[in-house]
């Protein structure tokens, strides 16, 4: 039996944190294994457009006085890497967010650092 919160429930806001510089992380937990379901990925897309519905109609800011949607950090904690389709659903993602003033990271369950997709380009230096 799944647990109430998780990516099968879009109903639910599984986690909210305050990262360290005072900005808003939104977590969505995903319990089970990646397993390459086109059902997992309705599931998965179901949550992030609860998420972003959630940060960017005010019902963020309703209920965390002084939040904002800039900056806001959207998660998704897994316990293994994403597989390819969930990959190819979060590129786009990512850089549709990014105007917005929101990111989107995965985690593995227990990591300290956000994962990063290997078929990413690497991050330009300066």
């Amino acid at each position: 039996m799944l647990p109430e919160n998780g990516v099968h429930n879009a109903q639910v806001i599984d986690l909210a944190a305050r990262n360290p510089d005072g900005t808003l992380r939104l977590v969505m937990q995903e319990h089970r294994p990646w397993d390459g379901s086109d059902q997992r990925l309705v599931e998965l897309q179901d949550k992030v457009n609860a998420y972003l519905c959630f940060a960017l109609d005010g019902q963020l800011e309703r209920e965390y006085p002084g939040a904002s949607a800039r900056g806001l950090v959207l998660e998704l904690e897994c316990v293994e890497a994403p597989d390819e389709m969930v990959r190819a659903l979060l590129r786009p993602l990512r850089d549709a967010l990014t105007p917005l003033g929101l990111r989107f990271e995965v985690r593995l369950r227990g990591a300290s650092e956000p994962w990063h997709d290997p078929d990413d380009a690497p991050p330009l230096t300066e």
